[in-house]
């Protein structure tokens, strides 16, 4: 997407008051804008260039987190009311688990979506290096992922993303880099009364007095400034495209571009509009296209299978948007071939595209294997199983039954053997409930 064809959406996603916010709160008492349907929480890097720095909190690992929010706050506020914070502390306190399991507590459970990006600076030899974490879910309690829903006969096939839970690898920097972040973030930190370097400014936390908690509203944009209008009343323009010399540091850590597409995804499915799936694609596609993507497979299979359930709900799960969509699954399970929730998705949304025809039929045979290898590939993936038990299950009712072929022919007995044995698989020394879970968000029926 060029940037003209970006502008024409950003004008359609844009009412005249950006409805997103920021916020800068301690990691040992978070704070977070409940009402938001997306949320990202940026936590400082922690530096292990030394032994000594891991343990307290690093001025370039916080620094860096200050880049990555005011960067990410400006390029997910087209999605609508989001907000990205930014957490302050020491290591142990900054832990993501810990600190969403804070807010957990302390605040209603809803289905908005949370995207956390946290990580590590470190040093092999004379080398430095940048690890990014990334990891989303629903703000819920045990939240089982996102998922598709898709039923076939009286029953509903499950698909999963293939992790949730992402680790992307080092990115080489220079010491020369890390004076630059940290000099990029002395001039991103100021609030200036135009959105011009050399308008007066002064710094964000001037502007809260009495150690308020800093947040602050979006109200417009321009170029790489964001407006901005406090709590306490003050207002002005910071600068929110961040850089690394001449190069923008999306383009030095492509997982922002990972990052800024999960919570267009989010923020898609709280108002599913075209010209927000338009943008939440661009984003992940962005990361896609970056030279070093093929460094990070599950982010790349991720990313390919949040575009297919992009697709697919932007084109009101037709048939074409199927077509689409299932090109990606499987290009999803060819990145990461031993992932069984990526094959189980590609197999589920395949399947359902033969089942939509009226006179469609599956190969019974056919299609139990392709749970089975699902299955092979992580025996304890309950989702699969499931899928392949209700496969047995239809294929036993006699209204179900003329929509499979048999080959080799298999009569009612051999189904009701072969269905107990599945019942009777075990894990851990229990029996598998064979059961979806539930999301958060349901997955919209196809009409």
């Amino acid at each position: 997407m060029n940037g003209m064809q970006r502008c024409l959406i950003l004008s359609l996603v844009l009412s005249p008051t950006i409805a997103s916010a920021g916020m800068i709160a301690q990691c040992n008492t978070p704070a977070m804008f409940a009402a938001s349907p997306v949320t990202v929480l940026v936590f400082p890097y922690v530096d292990y260039t030394s032994e000594e720095s891991s343990r307290f909190e690093s001025p370039v690992g916080t620094e860096l987190a200050g880049l990555i929010h005011a960067d990410t706050l400006l390029a997910i506020s087209p999605f609508g009311h989001v907000a990205a914070i930014r957490l302050l502390g020491n290591p142990s306190d900054c832990e993501p688990s810990k600190v969403l399991g804070q807010l957990l507590a302390r605040y209603p459970r809803h289905n908005g979506g949370i995207v956390m990006i946290s990580g590590r600076i470190f040093r092999v030899a004379s080398d430095i290096y940048i690890q990014s974490y990334v990891s989303f879910s629903r703000f819920a309690d045990k939240d089982p992922g996102e998922m598709v829903q898709l039923p076939v006969g009286d029953s509903m096939l499950v698909g999963k993303l293939a992790s949730q839970t992402l680790t992307f690898p080092p990115r080489h920097v220079s010491e020369q880099d890390l004076g630059q972040i940290r000099e990029r973030f002395s001039r991103e930190n100021i609030v200036h009364d135009k959105p011009d370097e050399l308008s007066p400014g002064k710094p964000l936390l001037v502007l809260f007095p009495n150690e308020r908690r800093p947040l602050y509203y979006l109200t417009d944009s321009e170029g790489d400034w964001f407006h901005i209008r406090t709590q306490t009343g003050q207002e002005g323009w910071i600068l929110g495209r961040a850089m690394l010399g001449r190069e923008s540091l999306r383009n030095r850590l492509p997982e922002m571009s990972f990052v800024q597409g999960v919570a267009g995804y989010f923020g898609f499915r709280s108002q599913p509009t075209s010209s927000r799936a338009e943008l939440a694609t661009a984003d992940l596609r962005s990361f896609e296209g970056s030279p070093s993507s093929d460094t990070a497979p599950l982010a790349l299979a991720v990313s390919k299978q949040l575009r297919g359930m992009i697709q697919l709900l932007s084109q009101n799960q037709s048939n074409a948007a199927f077509d689409g969509a299932n090109l990606l699954f499987a290009e999803a399970t060819k990145i990461v071939p031993s992932s069984s929730n990526a094959s189980n998705m590609a197999s589920v949304a395949s399947i359902y595209r033969q089942w939509k025809d009226p006179g469609g039929r599956l190969d019974f045979q056919k299609t139990v294997e392709q749970f089975w290898s699902s299955v092979s590939a992580d025996p304890e993936d309950k989702t699969a199983l499931t899928n392949c038990w209700i496969i047995f299950q239809m294929a036993r009712n006699a209204q179900f039954r003329p929509r499979f072929t048999f080959d080799p022919p298999l009569s009612d007995e051999d189904l009701s053997r072969r269905t107990q044995q599945m019942e009777d698989v075990q894990l851990g020394g229990s029996r598998v409930q064979l059961a979806h879970s539930t999301p958060v968000v349901p997955w919209p029926k196809p009409q």
